[in-house]
């Protein structure tokens, strides 16, 4: 009976090892990337839920069309002002991490480019999205 239970719990344990290793894509695929690179949003997101609530108002404001008139602009830099903030933070926490997981592959993503991923996947509008990769300069001097 005790060998049988030990078998069982050899068995169990390879089972687990087995399954931990089958949920993460090999190394260095687009796969791998994507599902890294998620992990990754993932935490920024959950650490800043309210900051990107309040980044999507500020964006809700903005003309799809581009069109820059005086209440526009006043709707562009409200929502400038919180991109930055958030930005900030993205580029301390979110934007180190990611290029020394991805580092491995010889990749690096500037931070303008993971910054809009993050917000194109959360559901940020394209004109929202746009005026990010606009301040990209300034994001990626600092990366």
């Amino acid at each position: 009976m005790k060998n049988r239970l030990g078998f069982f719990l050899v068995l169990a344990s390879i089972s687990f090892t087995l399954a931990g290793c089958a949920t993460q894509p090999k190394p260095c695929t687009a796969e791998w990337v994507d599902w890294k690179t998620d992990r990754f949003f993932d935490e920024f997101v959950r650490d800043h839920r309210e900051d990107i609530a309040d980044l999507r108002i500020a964006t809700a404001n903005l003309d799809p069309s581009g069109k820059r008139d005086a209440a526009d602009l006043a709707a562009l830099a409200v929502a400038g002002v919180k991109a930055l903030s958030l930005a900030g933070d993205f580029l301390s926490d979110t934007v180190p991490a990611t290029r020394d997981a991805l580092a491995q592959c010889g990749t690096a993503p500037k931070a303008t480019q993971l910054f809009a991923s993050l917000l194109r996947r959360e559901g940020f509008s394209d004109s929202a999205v746009k005026a990010v990769e606009d301040l990209g300069v300034v994001l990626d001097r600092d990366s």
